[in-house]
């Protein structure tokens, strides 16, 4: 499953791929706390893609639901308007 990266043809026509990150993703869902996946940053939003137990997950995330994205030397921090998601394992 390749998660870092997008078909151009799911960009609306205005849209540009810009940089990916790669790496787990702490997150609880149905038990389960850590899932590979990336952002992949365009120039009108984030771009979520998650395996989830060999189950492809996407998600759009508009930057005006974007409150904070921090990196504390390990892990970076996003803060969404629904909560906190973090990512170890940065590749």
């Amino acid at each position: 499953m390749i998660l870092d990266n997008v078909n151009p043809n799911d960009l609306f026509p205005t849209e540009k791929k810009g940089p990916t990150v790669l790496g787990t993703i702490e997150y609880s869902v149905q038990g389960s706390t850590e899932f590979e996946g990336a952002f992949i940053a365009t120039n009108e939003r984030i771009i979520l893609n998650v395996d989830m137990n060999g189950e492809f997950y996407y998600r759009s995330i508009a930057y005006n639901d974007v409150e904070k994205i921090e990196y504390d030397g390990e892990k970076i921090n996003f803060t969404f308007n629904i909560g906190p998601m973090h990512m170890k394992n940065i590749q």
